[in-house]
């Protein structure tokens, strides 16, 4: 089995050696299927001497140029930042949210310093960090002390403090977002007072914090509660899609992890099934970011001949999906190392969470589109299960998820794509993703939580009357 190729990276550079072929019967006379090429820069601002030095969220697709910049190394020094800052503030971990929540000309406050395992419990498996802390380098403390986080998203790149308060998530119909994880936390609100929440003490203020967009304050601190360290085997695949549709109750039932990609213009999809490993367990082949490169190199070369661009990439993509379709690629070890993958490939993301049941209906429909309108799509869209929680502003308040993301290249403009399919997760009660890209107002988003906005709003208002953490985004979204 170890000399077993790459299933993704061998179907797609084989699909790409075929579409030569079409080059060399001269149909490929122009450079690919306009929407497809490149657009748009890959920074959107440049550095202008005399102009304070600009931020930029690593898709790309936001910026501003914050008059100061503070980077706290503690409690103290984050409600100080607070308390003596004028105008706006907003705080920034690893810039990896789509939407703008983080933009401001005012103040942005880093908490890159605030990294590290503050104290750990080795009877109960809780850990108390710093918020600053990247989940790539979190994994491995907790690692160090005999614990790991229950579940992770499939990058490790944000801050644990980021990923709490846009309530990241992985995959897992047993496993919340990583908003369940949190025991309790320090937070500096406006004011620059520290209060120390969780359930038992400013309870209100934790149920609000624990997904906020940090609109609260910031965290400084946060106790988590983890497993005991842990082994994953993650194989990867290639299915038909409607087969794994039809099947999907019983493969997240019967896997601790399972989702799934869905390739545009293709009738099969890629699967990822993640379990406890086995002794014997070993890695075959590997996994390749820069898979999707080749995808859109295919799909370029093809996609624009009148009427049958869209059929010659299918079946292009089919005809090796077909031969590898028996090829697994699997990789196995230490939790915190087989949940994420690196994201080399820059791009834009849209998310919305429906309801768990809705979930087949809204992403056939979203495939079905993409179809008819002849989208530029080939980026692979994705499919997950969360479980329900009871944290006032998650996506997953009070009902299982089925969280569908779709991507679009970083330099090319994903707006029109966008606009096209974000309408049919309205259709589905879908409630957006908090860190990407989408278009709700608060009165939209209001109808979506209907049990607990008000009470999210009268704690936000209490702690920020003047609205101190409030972007232009956060307005649009929140007054």
């Amino acid at each position: 089995m170890s000399n077993q190729k790459n299933t993704r990276r061998d179907f797609l550079r084989k699909s790409a050696t075929l579409t030569a072929g079409v080059t060399a019967a001269g149909l490929t006379t122009v450079t690919g299927l306009s929407g497809c090429t490149a657009s748009e820069p890959q920074s959107p601002v440049e550095f202008i001497p005399g102009k304070p030095v600009p931020w930029i969220n690593w898709a790309g697709n936001e910026f501003c140029y914050p008059s100061q910049r503070l980077a706290p190394t503690n409690d103290e020094e984050v409600a100080q930042a607070l308390a003596q800052a004028p105008g706006v503030v907003r705080a920034v971990g690893s810039s990896h949210s789509f939407s703008p929540v983080v933009p401001t000309d005012d103040t942005l406050v880093t908490t890159d310093l605030l990294s590290g395992l503050i104290s750990h419990d080795a009877d109960t498996h809780q850990a108390e960090v710093w918020a600053g802390t990247r989940l790539h380098d979190l994994g491995l403390l907790l690692d160090g002390v005999g614990q790991a986080l229950p579940n992770m998203p499939d990058m490790d790149y944000p801050s644990i403090g980021g990923s709490i308060a846009n309530s990241v998530h992985a995959t897992g119909s047993s496993f919340g977002s990583m908003s369940t994880y949190v025991l309790g936390m320090t937070l500096a609100t406006p004011s620059g007072e520290l209060l120390e929440c969780s359930a038992q003490s400013n309870a209100d203020v934790f149920q609000a914090a624990r997904a906020s967009i940090g609109s609260l304050g910031i965290a400084s601190r946060i106790k988590l509660q983890n497993s005991p360290s842990f082994q994953l085997t993650e194989v990867n695949g290639v299915e038909k899609a409607e087969d794994v549709l039809d099947d999907l109750d019983q493969r997240f039932a019967n896997n601790r992890h399972f989702e799934m990609y869905f390739l545009p213009y293709c009738d099969w999809s890629l699967t990822v099934t993640t379990n406890e490993a086995k002794p014997g367990d070993e890695n075959v082949g590997e996994d390749d970011p820069h898979a999707v490169n080749i995808l859109r190199q295919v799909f370029g070369a093809v996609s624009w001949i009148p009427g049958i661009g869209d059929d010659i990439y299918q079946r292009l993509i089919e005809m090796e999906l077909k031969k590898n379709a028996t090829v697994n690629t699997i990789r196995t070890g230490p939790s915190h190392k087989v949940f994420p993958h690196d994201r080399i490939v820059r791009f834009r993301e849209m998310e919305y969470t429906v309801p768990v049941e809705a979930g087949p209906a809204c992403i056939r429909e979203i495939m079905q589109t993409i179809r008819r309108k002849k989208l530029p799509v080939c980026f692979p869209l994705e499919y997950r299960h969360v479980k329900a929680d009871d944290i006032w502003l998650s996506m997953f308040e009070g009902r299982d998820g089925a969280a569908i993301s779709v991507h679009q290249f970083g330099d090319i403009d994903y707006k029109a794509v966008f606009a096209e399919i974000e309408p049919i997760f309205w259709k589905y009660e879908g409630r957006p993703h908090w860190g990407k890209i989408h278009t709700l107002d608060a009165q939209r988003l209001a109808a979506l939580y209907p049990r607990h906005w008000q009470d999210f709003h009268e704690v936000r208002r209490a702690l920020d009357p003047t609205g101190k953490m409030l972007n232009d985004h956060l307005k649009h979204i929140f007054l």
